[in-house]
């Protein structure tokens, strides 16, 4: 009996014990609860600070004018479309020049989850407002920016610099707004893809090309692999090649890679393995990448695409055609046309102005043909028997005819060609003894003007042309179209 009760008492004592085990195990599962909400507050506090330093980066916008604060719009609407032009320049000290080597236009869609996107060729005949002559797309840049240089050295506010004439310029030409810009260096480009592991292409031939003078160096086989940084930007950039002109790549085929490697470069983002890196990918890129975006209108639209698929980046064709009596890339009025509607609707306006057809195949060939038509024919001149000259004429008079009929400038150097056969009849506007194009600098990149070549000066009109590409046709005054580019019928210079 007495044995009963002891266990009776020993079975109380341990169902009392047990609710304080039990408030023990719960306050140690409350704190470790506690402790794991501190710790992932503190890395989330940690990558919200981090996101937004890059995005300080990102967001310093060094081509700001005075005239923007009151019409550049910071917030972000999901149900509006925003549009923006991506520039790729080497900036590298020494071998960099103004020049913009790529340029894409781009509209994001958050109401359709949809991008569209339009590839410029380099040597793309366009007509910059305000200025006489056509040029090639790539030098409008250089030009904006030697405006702002000219503002400065008078001491006075720009108004006018790269990206605010480039924008100009394509709006004109396309017939939307381009509020915003993207602008990525080669070495952005490079570090981003090496952050993301590698991005996987199928590159389409081989390519081989070493300059000494920049340090570039391409060898590519064919096939589908990962290409690290350095390869990719040989990918697209690749337009001499060692082999010879048979092997060269055109701006058509340098548009096409570009095209590729973005949806490359977005297809590893959205990826399994791309995801984790997005923080580290936009530091790295922050480091390399300028625009005027606001910080809530980048929030806003990785917010509206966080999902979003690469099969909806919808990449126009541009039809590019090399005109030779131009040496410039010029668009089928067709490509145009089909370019211009579908831009305008994905931005949901309508052309308010008319736009410039500079860049129109047939418009180009029109145009050509007319100033040909209204150039006089030349009249065999009388040959005159020259008359005895005393002996301090004799060097003169030995002065072939030719020579003597062009005009020359002060110091006696003759002033060069105009270098578009679209307007013979307007002259360039030099400094005495400066060539008609710049010397080729590196890959087909153009050396970088002196200050105060390609602006428009007071009075006076800016050069023609303002290009200098490579031997694959993007020379200025080079008659050779670049390899995969069909000449434009009919526009063949005369013999």
């Amino acid at each position: 009996m007495s044995e009963t009760v002891a266990n009776r008492r020993s079975d109380s004592a341990k169902k009392r014990k047990r609710p304080g085990r039990r408030k023990q195990w719960r306050r140690m599962i409350a704190l470790f609860a506690l402790f794991m909400i501190l710790a992932v507050g503190g890395v989330a506090a940690a990558v919200v600070y981090q996101f937004n330093h890059a995005l300080d980066e990102v967001t310093n916008d060094p081509y700001q004018t005075s005239s923007d604060g009151a019409e550049k719009k910071t917030e972000y609407r999901s149900e509006e479309p925003l549009s923006f032009v991506i520039l790729g320049r080497d900036t590298r000290e020494g071998t960099g020049s103004l020049n913009t080597d790529v340029m894409m236009v781009a509209v994001a869609n958050p109401q359709t989850q949809k991008v569209t996107l339009l590839s410029l060729p380099r040597d793309t005949r366009v007509k910059i407002p305000g200025y006489r002559g056509y040029y090639k797309i790539n030098a409008v840049f250089a030009n904006g920016e030697a405006e702002r240089r000219k503002a400065e050295a008078r001491h006075e506010t720009p108004t006018e610099n790269g990206i605010t004439l480039t924008k100009k310029t394509l709006e004109s030409m396309l017939g939307i707004p381009i509020q915003h810009y993207v602008e990525v260096n080669f070495e952005g480009f490079k570090a981003v893809i090496d952050e993301l592991g590698g991005i996987e292409v199928n590159v389409d031939r081989k390519l081989v090309y070493d300059d000494p003078t920049d340090g570039t160096r391409i060898y590519l086989e064919p096939g589908l692999q990962v290409l690290n940084g350095e390869q990719a930007l040989g990918y697209v950039r690749h337009r001499l090649d060692n082999r010879g002109p048979k092997y060269y790549s055109s701006d058509f085929d340098r548009n096409r890679r570009q095209q590729e490697v973005v949806k490359a470069v977005m297809k590893k983002l959205v990826s399994f393995e791309g995801i984790p890196k997005i923080l580290s990918v936009l530091n790295t890129a922050s480091q390399y990448v300028r625009t005027d975006l606001s910080k809530e209108q980048i929030k806003g639209l990785v917010y509206d695409f966080r999902r979003f698929n690469p099969d909806n980046l919808v990449v126009l064709e541009n039809g590019a055609v090399w005109n030779a009596a131009l040496s410039k890339t010029l668009l089928p009025r067709e490509n145009m046309e089909q370019i211009r509607a579908t831009l305008m609707r994905e931005m949901g306006v309508t052309a308010t102005a008319e736009l410039s057809d500079a860049a129109i195949a047939e418009y180009a060939a029109t145009e050509v043909a007319s100033e040909r038509r209204q150039q006089p024919k030349e009249t065999a001149k009388p040959v005159a028997t020259p008359a005895a000259k005393p002996p301090q004429q004799e060097d003169q008079a030995a002065k072939p005819a030719d020579e003597e009929e062009h005009s020359t400038t002060t110091d006696g150097t003759t002033p060069p060609a105009d270098s578009d056969p679209a307007n013979p009849a307007q002259p360039a506007d030099r400094p005495a003894g400066q060539p008609s194009q710049p010397p080729a600098a590196g890959d087909g990149q153009t050396a970088e003007p002196p200050n105060g070549t390609n602006e428009p000066a007071d009075g006076q009109t800016p050069p023609n042309g303002g290009d200098a590409g490579s031997g694959s046709g993007g020379s200025g005054g080079s008659a050779t179209p670049p390899p995969d580019i069909a000449p434009l019928p009919g526009t063949a210079p005369p013999a």
